[in-house]
Order: structure tokens, then C-alpha cells, then sequence
């Protein structure tokens, strides 16, 4: 019997779209290149939307766990920050979809993201704080920062200095790779388990 695909759901902003470079160059793009490249088949399902906020996220994540995913990589914030949406609505809106993907048992890679935008003492300190205040509550595989290593490095960005280039996707998925094969590991051992 052929084992089937892992369908993992790429749910974000432009970051996880991909914006900016050709769609096989974005982070999902390269991690399942290389995934398959280890012989573990996987099929991305690519939720990136360029602009969102996690309040027009949280709108249409229902929806696009219509595609039945084994696993999540739950990637927003930086528009938030951008656009100074209070940090309460922000962690409201993170937290419910974070819930849902418990409730549902599905395994979950959290990102965060560094601040893109200064707005003061309390507001940059309560950003920073969130992301993994909300992973430990949730008990989901956290990475901290979903830009580390790329953003500041002008040879990783395009000319806006905040999107990746295809280097920058590629440094990205090759940091968030080992995270998601021992996921999909740890995965298909709990799939083959006796009940």
C-alpha cells in the first residue's frame, strides 16, 4: 500500500504567500521541495494572503481548514503591527485560531515575528511577549521568530527591506525544516499506532 501524502496547511500573510517571488520560491514551495528531496511526500496547501491581519484571518480560517490538513504552520502578525491593531485583538484573534487547531487535534508550527514597526515602550514589549506566551498555553512547537536570519540582511529582501527574495525563502525554509520533519515524523508514528 502506497502511503499517502501529508498534507500540511501553510496559513498566513505575504510572508507565507510568497509575495514578490514566483510561487514556487515561496517558504511552503521550498519546504516541500525539500521534504520531497527526503523521500517524505507532502502536499502544501498554500493559505498566504499578502496584507491580512490575524482579524481578517481569523474570518476565513474555518474555510481554509476545509482542505482537512494534518498538520498547521500558523504564520501572521506582522500586519497587525504595521497597522497598530491593539495587542488585545491581536492575542484574541491568535488564541482563538491556535484553540480551534487544539480542539481539532491538529499538530501546530506557531511562528512569531519580529516588530516591523516601533510604537512605543508598553506595545513593543507586549508584541514580543505574545508569541510565545500564547505557544506555551498551547502547548504547540513555537518558532520564534519566522524572519530571523533574513530580516536586516539586505541580500535576503527585496527592495521594500521586508519581503524575502528567493534567498530569503530559501534560508527561511531551510530554518523551519527540521522543525517539520520531526512533526511529520512524530505524525506518521502516531498514525501507525495501534489503537
Amino acid at each position: 500500500m502506497t502511503k499517502r501524502s501529508v498534507r500540511i496547511l501553510a496559513f498566513g500573510d505575504s510572508l507565507t504567500a510568497g509575495w514578490g517571488v514566483e510561487p514556487p520560491s515561496s517558504v511552503p514551495a521550498c519546504l516541500e521541495a525539500s521534504l520531497q528531496k527526503q523521500g517524505i511526500a507532502t502536499t502544501f496547501i498554500n493559505e498566504g494572503i499578502p496584507g491580512d491581519t490575524t482579524v481578517g484571518a481569523l474570518k476565513r480560517f474555518d474555510a481554509a481548514l476545509a482542505c482537512d490538513p494534518d498538520l498547521v504552520i500558523l504564520e501572521l502578525g506582522a500586519n497587525d503591527n504595521r497597522q497598530a491593531i491593539p495587542l488585545d485583538r491581536t492575542r484574541a484573534n491568535l488564541n482563538s485560531m491556535l484553540q480551534t487547531l487544539c480542539d481539532r487535534q491538529i499538530p501546530t508550527l506557531f511562528a512569531g515575528i519580529c516588530l516591523l514597526r516601533d510604537l512605543g515602550p508598553e506595545y513593543n514589549a507586549g508584541f514580543q511577549a505574545l508569541f510565545a506566551e500564547l505557544a506555551t498555553h498551547h502547548k504547540v512547537v513555537f518558532y520564534p521568530d519566522y524572519l530571523e536570519g533574513v530580516a536586516g540582511h539586505p541580500a535576503l529582501l527585496q527592495k521594500d527591506q521586508l519581503h524575502p527574495n528567493l534567498a530569503g525563502t530559501q534560508k527561511i525554509a531551510r530554518r523551519l525544516l527540521p522543525l517539520v520533519t520531526d512533526m511529520i515524523r512524530k505524525f506518521e508514528t502516531d498514525q501507525s499506532a495501534p489503537l
